[in-house]
């Protein structure tokens, strides 16, 4: 099997420059080739390249290298033809304007970086600065990281980030890819890639709860991947649903659970079930405390309930014919009042 070649990051910084010629050259009428300004920002760019990677070992990069100092040379005749301003500007301006130049982008590099771990530790993954810094060094257009973890005994979640190069140079942080195995039921095995946005976008805790099926609000829409739909990427689509469709979760879950005497407690639990949590509560009944688990179900405006086995069962199981009455009564006119909330364009799906 070949080895892969060192990545050659001299020949990947002046692909860029020309790609952004090509674009000007795209947007203007006249010739940019003589263009005095473009030649010395070009001059400019080149110096820095040159500054930036003359220690390097890498025989490719050294000769892309040599190549460089000769295109410097016929931009340095082309912008200044008299041989002393030339020997002028090589002994005293040109160190001057690369040391400058060399610090702002070792500043700019620090700040896109931090900017990137940032981003990365908001979303969820924690301690990955030094691979996000080995793979920077290498300077490819993207690239992605690995991270795998186990959230219980029989499920997994797979991730892979990915980054890339945009127009600036600068590296982003564009989204990841997010698998959940179970390898118990491999069948039941779900991947879903989640881009990153500038604002809400899904944390890796959200995103399985959401590969497990369940609901997530985000901002005032809650939404749930459809997991027997996908696009043409391989993506599930995504069920919308939005404030007009008249899902009140403080409604929903007006049961006669033991967290609710709580203000704390109860306001912890909200905000978990946003989240898209699979809870356990106490549950109420004639006035025996019993144990059970809900979630948020926004489609049908309740909350699903389960057993001690993780068995879906129903409200009437859950609570008995006697306090059921009681409930219902508080559901019914919750519903009447939903029903007064317009619901056009209010369940979308993407």
């Amino acid at each position: 099997m070949n080895e892969q070649l060192p990545v050659n990051r001299v020949e990947m910084e002046l692909k860029q420059w020309h790609s952004r010629e090509e674009r000007f050259s795209k947007l203007f009428n006249f010739s940019l080739s003589n263009s005095r300004s473009l030649l010395k920002e070009k001059l400019h760019h080149y110096e820095r390249i040159g500054s930036k990677y003359k220690g390097t070992k890498n025989i490719e990069e050294r000769f892309a290298l040599k190549m460089l100092e000769q295109e410097k040379s016929k931009i340095l005749k082309q912008l200044y033809p008299n041989l002393l301003v030339r020997l002028v500007r090589k002994l005293l301006v040109a160190p001057l304007i690369d040391q400058i130049a060399v610090n702002k982008d070792v500043k700019e590099a620090q700040k896109n970086n931090q900017a990137l771990y940032d981003q990365v530790q908001r979303i969820g993954f924690k301690d990955l600065s030094n691979q996000i810094d080995d793979q920077i060094k290498q300077g490819q257009e993207q690239f992605s990281i690995p991270v795998s973890y186990y959230i219980n005994e029989k499920e997994r979640l797979d991730h892979e980030l990915s980054f890339s190069k945009n127009q600036s140079g600068q590296y982003q942080f564009d989204g990841y890819k997010t698998t959940l195995q179970n390898e118990l039921k491999p069948e039941e095995n779900r991947s879903q890639y989640f881009k990153l946005q500038e604002r809400n976008s899904v944390d890796t805790k959200q995103a399985y709860n959401l590969l497990a099926g369940r609901a997530v609000q985000k901002e005032k829409s809650w939404i749930q991947l459809d997991l027997n739909d996908k696009d043409a990427s391989g993506n599930h689509r995504v069920k919308e649903f939005n404030s007009g469709y008249g899902y009140d979760l403080e409604k929903a879950v007006q049961l006669p659970l033991k967290e609710l005497s709580n203000k704390n407690e109860a306001d912890k639990l909200k905000y978990d079930l946003k989240q898209g949590n699979r809870l356990p509560v106490t549950l109420i009944k004639n006035g025996n405390e019993h144990r059970f688990y809900i979630e948020a179900n926004p489609q049908f405006k309740s909350v699903n309930i389960y057993d001690e086995h993780s068995r879906k069962i129903t409200l009437s199981t859950a609570l008995g014919n006697k306090t059921i009455e009681t409930v219902k009564q508080v559901q019914k006119t919750n519903e009447s009042q939903q029903e007064s909330h317009s619901k056009s364009n209010s369940m979308r799906i993407s």
